[in-house]
């Protein structure tokens, strides 16, 4: 589990050759990123699914069944988003055609995966912000009702004014209300005790934040994806025996410059769909 308390983006490395691996990983963590090693095909679908990394790098040398565990990485939907590189001997076509067959993203020669890999390692832990619309504008009224919910830890209401806020906005920046919803939902299933619960929703929330500027709408958007991306981890590394708590002594609140007169949610006055039957 980390120990500084500050998120760094994995990457799995499947690659047999000590040495070749110890220069993947110098790259990995140069770019400021954390390295996952493995040696072996066979470990692959368990590192990619236990570490939700932003990038998989897989030497075709690599004993064991790799065809199998990107065909099943690709299938599971928590792991398929995830882009795998796979690189080979460039006399080899037939393995390269075999690796882009079983779904890898890129198969490519050793050759121009040295070439591009310090380019493609820092893509892909310092991603290009989308530039979505309506990042520049202040966020709406379910929207910011939404976020002073999920700082009043109430994991279940925000849900519900963000979807609210995510309905009512057809532009790219609606991402952010569903990221930063679903992370709250993983909270709630972290309160219940659910494990499973909370990484299936971590990992449908965090990926919509990933590319987002920092600051969008106003919201503290990289600053709370970082701190969730950290818990998501430390979940994912809790052994089985341990407690749900013990991947958080507490949970972020969403840092935002508020438009509004409000301090509380219900002073904005939003009816949630199906209020209006209740009354």
């Amino acid at each position: 589990m980390a120990d500084n308390g500050q998120y760094r983006p994995v990457v799995v490395i499947v690659e047999p050759d000590l040495f070749f691996s110890v220069r993947l990983e110098d790259v990995v963590r140069a770019a400021g990123g954390d390295p996952v090693t493995i040696d072996e095909a066979d470990q692959f679908v368990a590192a990619v699914a236990r570490t939700f990394p932003v990038l998989a790098l897989l030497d075709l040398k690599t004993p064991g069944d790799w065809e199998a565990a990107v065909g099943q990485c690709k299938v599971k939907p928590h792991t398929r988003l995830v882009p795998i590189y796979a690189f080979g001997s460039h006399v080899d076509v037939e393995t390269l055609k075999r690796a882009r067959r079983a779904g890898v993203d890129h198969a490519w020669a050793r050759s121009r995966m040295m070439e591009e890999l310090v380019a493609v390692v820092d893509r892909h832990i310092h991603p290009p912000v989308r530039d979505l619309e309506g990042c520049a504008d202040l966020p709406s009224r379910a929207a910011v009702a939404g976020l002073l919910a999920f700082n009043e830890g109430q994991y279940f209401e925000q849900h519900e004014y963000l979807e609210l806020a995510w309905n009512e906005d057809t532009r790219a920046v609606r991402d952010v209300y569903q990221g930063i919803l679903q992370v709250g939902v993983a909270f709630l299933q972290m309160e219940r005790g659910n494990r499973r619960g909370a990484l299936k929703m971590f990992r449908r929330g965090l990926p919509r934040l990933r590319g987002v500027a920092d600051v969008c709408q106003g919201i503290e958007v990289g600053a709370f994806r970082a701190s969730a991306e950290q818990i998501h981890r430390d979940l994912a590394e809790l052994g089985a025996e341990e407690p749900v708590e013990a991947a958080s002594a507490s949970f972020p609140r969403v840092e935002f410059d508020n438009p509004f007169d409000a301090a509380t949610p219900e002073e904005l006055g939003i009816t949630l769909p199906g209020e209006e039957e209740a009354e």
